[in-house]
């Protein structure tokens, strides 16, 4: 029992500890304004503002905010140039994230989990928005934070406004506390329409929303497990193991990190057991009796995946936790010969546990199909009530 606890949380530690590039075409743009295509490592937007991954030929350079103008994906994905901006006190150079380049140029810049917006009027005037991820220990702490922040964005959201003072439509629309991204592209896109009189939209470029959602797969499941060990928490004989197979369907959602972590995503599942069956005998001294065990449940798994390599058929592992629901339930003991059935009530029982497993990922086109093995092991801590199964998968994602 301790080995399996041991090696599911060594397996799951290794997929989080597991971080490889996660490599997007794209281009960059030298301080000379000359372009080199290749491939970008496309990380999270506070990695992406620090450095640059660059791959031509296999042969890899890191460049620095400075050494090139910017780099961008492609297929409309982020553009990143090189900024020179107050984010910590002191000006330094960033990867900034272009949200709009025009007349009103608007840059993002993630640090610590903090947002840090930077409007740019053509003529070279500037001012800041910054979005705040607060967290504090005691209620003081809190209510004190509380207040810095909304003096900050008080003093901040007035220089904004000063800023954007030949749009009233854009005045308006930063009348809004709670800004989110595309708000803030809604607002410099209103101080184009307003100021761009010839005709022209006087937008170059603008961010693209879905390069920052994080991508979901519905998927479809079919399992055949077999229960190596099944005991009930009423059971009538302690010293029997209700062992036998059983077919499962189900329904999940993959979850994609790549840009954290290549491969690694969060996999959530629920497998229906329609029937589980299982015989066996009481021992008498001098006879037995059947013993037939059936059930049905709801299987609810909550876990991560990472997969490995870039070829067509790629190795995943797996790990996680997983609740096993009785839906229903009975024991059923056979007298005279088998013909006299007397059910025995409350023989329900709520496993949970953790799983490991491993297994294949293949490409279906936009989709791709999966194939795992996978041990299951309840942890309760009683004499009755465990479980332990070996399952086969097959996924098909969406």
């Amino acid at each position: 029992m301790r080995k399996i606890i041991f090696f599911a949380l060594f397996a799951v530690s290794a997929i989080v500890a597991m971080a490889q590039t996660n490599p997007k075409s794209g281009y960059v743009i030298t301080n000379t304004g000359d372009t080199i295509r290749g491939t970008i490592d496309f990380r999270t937007n506070e990695k992406l503002s620090k450095q640059c991954d660059f791959w031509v030929n296999n042969e890899k350079t890191t460049y620095k905010p400075g050494d090139i103008e910017g780099f961008r994906f492609d297929n409309g994905g982020k553009f990143f140039v090189t900024r020179r901006l107050n984010v910590t006190g002191t000006p330094d150079l960033y990867f900034a994230e272009f949200m709009v380049q025009g007349k009103m140029n608007l840059y993002c810049v993630t640090y610590n989990g903090d947002e840090y917006y930077f409007f740019e009027r053509e003529d070279g005037e500037m001012a800041e928005l910054t979005n705040r991820n607060t967290s504090y220990a005691t209620i003081d702490a809190a209510n004190q934070g509380t207040r810095n922040i909304i003096q900050e964005k008080q003093k901040q959201y007035g220089k904004v406004k000063m800023l954007l003072q030949q749009s009233k439509n854009a005045m308006m629309e930063m009348d809004d506390n709670n800004m989110t991204k595309k708000k803030l592209v809604n607002v410099v896109r209103d101080y184009h329409n307003d100021v761009c009189t010839d005709g022209s939209s006087c937008i170059v470029y603008e961010y693209d929303e879905k390069t920052d959602k994080i991508k979901t797969h519905l998927k479809v499941l079919a399992s055949y497990a077999h229960h190596s060990k099944e005991m009930c928490g009423s059971q009538i004989d302690p010293d029997i193991n209700y062992s036998g197979d059983a077919f499962e369907i189900g329904v999940g959602v993959d979850i994609d990190l790549e840009r954290a972590i290549k491969g690694f995503s969060i996999d959530l599942g629920l497998l229906f057991t329609p029937k589980y069956s299982s015989s066996n005998e009481i021992k008498g001294t001098d006879h037995s009796l059947p013993l037939k065990y059936e059930k049905s449940v709801l299987n609810i798994l909550f876990g991560a995946a990472k997969r490995f390599g870039n070829g067509k058929i790629q190795p995943i592992i797996r790990g996680g936790g997983f609740v096993a629901l009785p839906l229903s339930s009975k024991e059923t003991i056979y007298y005279n010969n088998g013909k006299s059935p007397a059910p025995v009530d409350n023989v329900s029982t709520t496993h949970y546990g953790i799983y490991v497993g491993a297994g294949i990922q293949m490409p279906i086109g936009k989709h791709y199909a999966r194939l795992h093995a996978d041990l299951y092991k309840s942890l309760e801590q009683t004499k009755f009530g465990e479980m332990t199964k070996i399952g086969v998968t097959a996924e098909f994602a969406f």
